[in-house]
């Protein structure tokens, strides 16, 4: 049986298609009572093996497929532009929650999409203590911003003292990191295969673990850098259409995001991404085609040195095809 499940911030539209090929509909709070509702709601039409797929809306799917899969289902979860992308090919012109649910479960049983592994629980918390400190840097971004455009002292006292809090929470949010990255076997191993890497930094390589937690699972590397929206995407038809290929950046935006500055540093001081970035700028490419394409080299190094378990080696990596 197929569960398609349209998910949103406060509750989730599903359909079971059933073995006959009959679909029930229903609604369901998107929190731990509904959850459980559901769960005997599928139990009540005697399904035995259920695949549920859902997009990965925001971080709204998290609880509930953690929960279905410890239940026993088999859990996919879909960027949704490729449920977009379906639906589109399926000449749908209506949207509701529920017909999206409908397409969501079709789109599981002809595309059957590769079922989902939840992170371990040292993986989670990796992953909130990561995007907490970065919420509380872009905090402290915007009241930076603010203090040097203020001129009313009672304000820039406030200011000021927002900042050294927003500091003091920096800090102790960097050290639960590093202490949870020293607790753990595997994250220690990984922090340092990946730290091997010239333009890679502790806090960029935190970041690559806590949201590819399952990097060194994918096929290969290409797999792996568009999931992270880094694969070059063309536009070309007939003979008149014949677009300048770009970045997809249908995928993980945080992962891109985590590896733009180290890119740039890789251009400098990585021996393989330099010689990848002097090459495309013999070739005339403008800055932006270079970084994009050095951010998809350095995780395609990244994905090299966690798959094999050896660290970065510059005479490897040159043997690895270039992303260009």
């Amino acid at each position: 049986m197929i569960l398609g499940i349209d998910i949103a911030k406060n509750k989730f539209d599903v359909t079971l298609v059933l073995a006959s090929g009959r679909q029930r509909h229903r609604t369901f709070a998107n929190q731990a009572s509904g959850f459980a509702q559901l769960s005997a709601w599928v139990g009540a039409s005697a399904a035995t093996v259920v695949q549920a797929c859902m997009e990965a809306t925001n971080v709204y799917w998290e609880a509930l497929a953690a929960y279905l899969h410890e239940q026993g289902y088999q859990v996919s979860v879909v960027n949704p532009a490729r449920i977009a992308g379906y639906a589109k090919s399926q000449m749908r012109r209506n949207k509701t929650d529920k017909l999206d649910s409908e397409v969501i479960a079709d789109f599981c049983a002809t595309q059957h999409p590769a079922v989902w592994t939840p992170p371990t629980a040292a993986q989670q918390t990796l992953r909130s203590l990561t995007r907490h400190r970065e919420a509380l840097l872009k905090t402290r971004t915007q009241q930076t911003n603010r203090r040097s455009t203020c001129s009313e002292p009672l304000v820039q006292k406030s200011l000021d003292a927002i900042i050294g809090t927003l500091d003091t929470e920096i800090a102790q949010v960097e050290t639960h990191i590093a202490d949870l990255v020293e607790q753990q076997q595997t994250f220690r191993e990984e922090l340092a295969l990946i730290t091997s890497i010239p333009g890679i930094a502790e806090h960029t390589a935190v970041k690559l673990m806590a949201e590819m937690y399952d990097l060194a699972t994918y096929p290969d590397a290409n797999a792996a850098d568009a999931d992270a929206g880094l694969s070059p995407a063309k536009h070309e038809s007939g003979h008149s259409v014949h677009r300048k290929p770009k970045l997809s950046k249908v995928g993980k935006a945080s992962v891109r995001g985590a590896l733009y500055l180290p890119a740039m540093n890789a251009i400098r001081h990585n021996p393989i991404v330099k010689q990848l970035a002097d090459r495309l700028k013999a070739k005339g490419k403008p800055p932006m085609v270079i970084i994009g394409a050095a951010m998809r080299k350095l995780l395609h190094l990244v994905y090299g040195v966690l798959k094999h378990k050896t660290p970065f080696d510059p005479q490897w990596a040159r043997s690895t095809p270039s992303p260009t």
